[in-house]
């Protein structure tokens, strides 16, 4: 028998060995798969903080003469020698390039070498000539844009002239020339834009915007630029021709929106620490280069004024042309019979911290806001990247959702853990408990689908829901009151729950058939025209209100649970002693046992608050999915999660998209890890104080 007994217990200690590193190995799985996610979220959104880097340097020593070469993208290609006989401009862009001179204007077509030649050099084709007169060779100003190539110049005799030509394939190139008084701002620098056909002229502080057209019409605005004080010393095109940049003589850089036809300033100047001498921009990123006269190389983003890179480059100190390659990839500089560039390696220029989180103003926009439109070259625009609207809807979305989940399930818990029976206790708990394993689509689904438009219908007695609820103990205090008259039997008895059901209901009933004529009464017309009319508040289908209906649903049951744990967990001899000390039962409640339960209180707040930032199926079904950083109710939301879902399927694996969205889920995770983690601290905290009692 002691033997039998003795093999009993090594055997037990075997299995209780076994279940502890089990247990063990399994917790330590989930940590290490944690660590695991978080690595790999890191591994790909780091990069997005890395910062701009110059590579070596290299010099090419040309065959020919720097005024015969032009840049196409990263390409060298040459003019023929008969092409500069005499002194002009040479410019290029997209597949085209330009040569004026003062009596002629030459326009080629760019061959890129083709697949095993012997030279690296392209080819320019001529492709017509122009005869012009008089012309200021200084003053040419091209652009391309498809098939389209767009040149402005001015000439002696004070006219400022524009031409477009066009391929097409049917009928070959045609060309369409147009010419204006250039008035007083004759010398000044010139910018043509092949998109929308118009040339912009600027002098001093005045401008002259003109924009012809094939039908013979041309419309001419001329003007004084706002907010610039002191003379114009460079002017560029910003970004996709979305703004105009000007360095004026004391080195200020100004932003100006040519999408109005006022061209307001958009912010602020910006002092530059260089003597400016060069200014571009990228066609396809918010990035502008500027250079200055001892070769400074300073790289920055002119809508949030985020710098990325400031050096001084030897390479680019003294005279010669200065340009940028495709996408910002090298600075180069032409001179004599050399080609010097500058790399420069630039992946992720918009994803700083200022770009990323703080207020941008872009063209086209009234003030400086934060904007997420990932996708902006499928509409032929540019990309914004703020994450602040996302960030801004996540906590919008989960604080409209704690609106209506706090009270439910604090109320909720506080009942059924204090007041109600055992018995009844019992059942009620897990039936609650329940709904937190139903499933979240289901709920966005139908708050889509029946909840929205049920709001859009009663928008206001739903409004007066919260009203109706506390007005609620007055409203049975009247009716037992009444009651009280009728028969004696209810002096002593308060009115039962399904009393209070069934009151609460029939007030609701009732508001809900009168919606229409209370609207009209209150407001002589809906609420939704009066909101619009009266505060300029718009009121959208799918809703911040809608989502927090739904989410808090979603909460509550989370919340529930903790909090009628934690009060049903304090020792009932405190309760007890309070009673006997001569307390009432909501005394007891007010002063012993919800600060004894407190922590898991607070814990159960942040968890639901962790819970609600975390949701997706109902944030995407019942929203807009509208980036918008709007405080209203009426107004919709984009979240964090509801962007990755969204989003991800279809950006490019190095697209920047991509890496941002990993960045959003990086945000994601460590919000709710941070809110969990307190969350389960607090618990604790009530879990020792109340271990040994």
């Amino acid at each position: 028998m002691l033997e039998s007994r003795q093999q009993i217990s090594s055997s037990r200690r075997a299995r209780d060995r076994l279940a502890s590193l089990t247990i063990g190995a399994a917790g330590g799985a989930v940590i290490v798969l944690i660590l695991l996610i978080l690595g790999y979220l890191l591994y790909v959104a780091l990069p997005l903080a890395a910062p701009a880097k110059l590579e070596s340097p290299s010099t090419r020593v040309l065959s020919f003469q720097s005024d015969l070469a032009v840049m196409a993208g990263d390409v060298l290609l040459k003019i023929p020698d008969t092409a500069a006989t005499q002194t002009g401009k040479l410019l290029s862009s997209g597949e085209h390039a330009v040569y004026l001179r003062n009596d002629m204007l030459q326009v080629f077509d760019l061959l890129l070498p083709g697949i095993g030649s012997e030279s690296d050099v392209g080819e320019a084709i001529l492709r017509t000539r122009v005869p012009v007169s008089n012309a200021i060779a200084g003053s040419l100003s091209i652009d391309s844009r498809d098939q389209r190539l767009m040149f402005s110049y001015s000439d002696n005799d004070g006219l400022l002239h524009a031409g477009v030509l066009s391929y097409a394939a049917e009928s070959g190139v045609s060309l369409v020339r147009w010419s204006t008084p250039a008035g007083s701002l004759l010398g000044g620098e010139s910018l043509v834009d092949a998109a929308s056909g118009q040339v912009l002229l600027v002098k001093d502080r005045s401008y002259l915007r003109w924009q012809p057209d094939r039908a013979g019409s041309q419309r001419l605005v001329q003007g004084l630029l706002p907010g610039l004080r002191a003379a114009t010393k460079l002017i560029a095109w910003g970004p996709n021709h979305e703004t105009l940049l000007l360095i004026d003589r004391g080195d200020q850089l100004h932003r100006f929106d040519v999408a109005r036809a006022a061209m307001p300033r958009l912010g602020d100047p910006r002092k530059m620490a260089i003597d400016v001498r060069w200014l571009g921009s990228e066609s396809s990123r918010r990035v502008t280069y500027l250079v200055g006269s001892n070769g400074e190389l300073l790289i920055q983003v002119p809508s949030s004024g985020e710098e990325l890179l400031r050096q001084t480059v030897a390479e680019l100190r003294g005279p010669g042309r200065l340009g940028i390659g495709t996408d910002g990839g090298f600075v180069y500089r032409l001179t004599g019979d050399k080609l010097l560039r500058v790399g420069i390696r630039n992946p992720y220029p918009e994803t700083g911290w200022r770009s990323l989180w703080l207020p941008q103003w872009f063209g086209a926009y009234d003030a400086p806001g934060h904007y997420w439109h990932p996708d902006g070259a499928a509409i032929g625009a540019l990309s914004k990247f703020s994450l602040s609207p996302l960030l801004y809807g996540t906590f919008k979305a989960a604080l409209y959702g704690m609106l209506l989940a706090i009270p439910l399930a604090l109320g909720a818990a506080i009942y059924t853990g204090y007041f109600l029976p055992a018995r009844i206790r019992n059942r009620v708990k897990p039936a609650i408990e329940m709904l937190e394993a139903f499933p979240t689509v289901v709920l966005g689904f139908v708050a889509g689908l029946w909840l929205a438009p049920l709001l859009l219908d009663y928008l206001l007695p739903i409004l007066l829901l919260p009203i109706l609820l506390l007005g609620l103990p007055l409203l049975l205090a009247t009716f037992h009151w009444l009651l009280q008259l009728l028969s004696p039997r209810f002096q002593r008895r308060p009115p039962r729950i399904a009393l209070i059901s069934i009151v609460y209901l029939a007030a609701l009933v009732l508001l809900m058939m009168n919606a229409d004529g209370l609207e009209t009464w209150l407001f002589d017309d809906s609420l939704r025209d009066w909101l619009w009319s009266e505060w300029g508040i718009a009121y959208e289908q799918r809703n911040a209100l809608l989502v927090g209906m739904a989410m808090g649903i979603a909460i509550t049951p989370v919340m529930f649970s903790i909090v009628e744990d934690s009060i049903f967990a304090v020792p009932r001899s405190l309760s007890d002693g309070s009673l006997a000390l001569g307390a009432t039962r909501w005394q007891s409640l007010a002063r012993v046992v919800l600060p004894a339960a407190s922590p898991a209180i607070l814990s159960a707040l942040l968890i639901g608050l962790a819970r609600g930032l975390g949701e997706t199926m109902i944030v995407l079904l019942a929203t807009g999915n509208t980036p918008l950083m709007e405080p209203g109710a009426f107004s919709g939301l984009r979240s964090l999660s509801a962007s990755i879902v969204v989003e991800l399927p279809e950006a490019g694996s190095e697209s920047v998209q991509f890496r941002l969205l990993f960045l959003v889920a990086l945000v994601l995770f460590g919000l709710t890890f941070i809110l969990n983690t307190v969350a389960e601290l607090f618990r604790q905290r009530l879990r020792y104080a109340y271990a040994n009692r």
